[in-house]
């Protein structure tokens, strides 16, 4: 008799089955493995981070922040995209020490305190430092200590730097940023109202400066510029004029009296820009910058003027007057304003350095991958300063 199928024996048929039941064993077995993995790794994933700030900064335990200890409610008001962390510099909020998922060290002068005595692997070590090398005197003798730094410069693994440029729209930071895209609208800009309002300013230039004799030689160009025929205010201890910090008189006299701010660095260091800049950036007055950066990465063109375009004082001199005289050409240097917003230290930029520690501590990589750097010295001095100015003075 025809068939349509060859019936199945009942050995073959009990094999098959043993062999279905053993890959159900194994396939239940690894999905059962892989839910406690997914498990584990979400609730690692969401733990709550801590960091401590071991030593002082300066002479400052908090660090400038507002408490010793800052948990997730103000990581969520400073509108960090990660904020489930503590930010401490109570040495005995958890213990042992190894609790902690990061320590960071104020690595500009010799530490307060010593190291701990044991450290875990997973344990994150950060060096920390705003100031430029030439005003470090840490003697940085550590071999594989350090896993990440936190620093001005733009290739740290957390910038700790004075200020950001915001895209107005977004919202998003564009600079600092080693390639950020900026809009430009300087030649095209008109502003008939701005015109009127600069106008009333009657002086050109001001600087606010308290350490003097600095390594830059600012001090000098300030005098090889007034020598050229630009009067320039200083006050702080390098000049004869006052006004207190946190003075807000000081900030009006930005706006409203003076054309250029001078924004001097104390060093010629590769992305060394400080709160000098930003703090004028946030006032209707032209800053002219002198420092070792690439400013392209920091500010939109034509938001600016930089010293080193210019081959002698008399030449910067006489472009800075002929803008005092052509005031519809200096409020060009305004545009951006329409397209990006400063943010100094005094705003967001403050804490902007603990929201990327936050989210970097969160972050894949950092739980699959441990990294040290060998000779923190050689990174932090080597190839820092920047190539002769092309100005003379």
């Amino acid at each position: 008799m025809a068939r349509c199928y060859e019936p199945t024996s009942t050995a073959s048929t009990t094999s098959t089955t043993s062999t279905t039941l053993g890959r159900y064993r194994v396939l239940n077995e690894h999905n059962h493995s892989r839910a406690r993995f997914l498990e584990e790794h979400q609730k690692e994933r969401n733990r709550t981070r801590y960091i401590l700030l071991y030593t002082n900064f300066f002479e400052e335990a908090f660090w400038g922040l507002p408490s010793a200890t800052l948990g997730p409610d103000h990581f969520k008001a400073q509108q960090c995209p990660i904020t489930n962390c503590v930010l401490t510099s109570d040495h005995g909020l958890l213990k042992p020490i190894t609790e902690y998922d990061a320590l960071v060290y104020h690595t500009v002068t010799p530490w307060n305190v010593q190291p701990p005595p044991i450290r875990v692997a997973r344990q994150i070590y950060i060096a920390a430092i705003m100031e430029s090398p030439a005003h470090t005197s840490h003697p940085m003798d550590t071999t594989a200590f350090f896993n990440w730094t936190m620093t001005y410069r733009l290739d740290s693994d957390v910038l700790f730097n004075y200020g950001f440029i915001l895209d107005r729209e977004s919202g998003g930071v564009v600079g600092p940023s080693i390639n950020p895209i900026w809009r430009n609208g300087f030649d095209a800009y008109e502003n008939a109202s701005l015109v009127k309002l600069v106008s009333k300013k009657r002086s050109a230039a001001a600087q606010f400066v308290s350490h003097c004799n600095a390594f830059s030689r600012r001090d000098d160009l300030v005098r090889s510029l007034r020598s050229a025929g630009l009067t320039i205010d200083v006050y702080g201890a390098c000049g004869s004029l006052k006004c207190p910090r946190n003075n807000p008189e000081c900030a009006k006299m930005l706006d409203n009296i003076y054309w250029f701010y001078l924004s001097f660095e104390n060093s010629l260091c590769v992305d060394y820009v400080t709160e000098k800049l930003y703090n004028a950036l946030v006032h209707n007055v032209v800053p002219i910058v002198y420092g070792g950066a690439d400013y392209t990465r920091f500010l939109p063109p034509g938001s600016y003027i930089d010293v080193q375009d210019y081959a002698s004082p008399k030449e910067l001199v006489d472009y800075l007057l002929h803008l005092i005289k052509n005031p519809h050409e200096y409020v060009k240097y305004f545009w951006w304003k329409e397209h990006y917003v400063a943010v100094n230290r005094e705003a967001r930029a403050t804490f902007a350095a603990w929201c990327h520690l936050c989210e970097k501590l969160h972050s894949a990589t950092t739980r699959t991958g441990v990294k040290y750097y060998r000779d923190m010295k050689s990174w932090w001095y080597d190839d820092v300063i920047t190539t002769p100015h092309k100005l003379k003075f």
